[in-house]
């Protein structure tokens, strides 16, 4: 073995842990957000409160022109919105928990 050996495992064990951490960063603020906002609505749905859910549709459409929510999830997002604004609660409440499901924001114990 020569001398060179342990500072060579040293190198590759820190390029290894630079590498795994990069791809392991934590949600963005934004991405916390959305998670709230998508909360949110599921909970005016829940409760079906009508209230609640145009507060949460304003601010969807908020985050949207903001750049802080992209088109697509917007439009998803909405669909759900427009199913309880037609009252149609229960059908509203399964579609948003299989959105949230689909576009978690953060990983679950985030």
């Amino acid at each position: 073995m020569s001398a060179k050996s342990p500072w060579i495992s040293a190198g590759a064990i820190l390029i290894a842990l630079a590498t795994l951490s990069a791809g392991c960063s934590g949600p963005t603020e934004v991405d916390r957000d959305n998670r709230r906002l998508v909360d949110a609505v599921l909970t005016a749905i829940t409760m079906k409160n009508a209230n609640w859910l145009e507060d949460d549709a304003t601010l969807a459409e908020q985050r949207n022109l903001a750049g802080q929510l992209c088109d697509d999830d917007y439009e998803e997002l909405s669909a759900v919105i427009e199913i309880a604004r037609a009252g149609d609660w229960k059908t509203a409440e399964r579609e948003g928990y299989e959105f949230r499901k689909r576009r978690p924001f953060v990983s679950e114990g985030r």
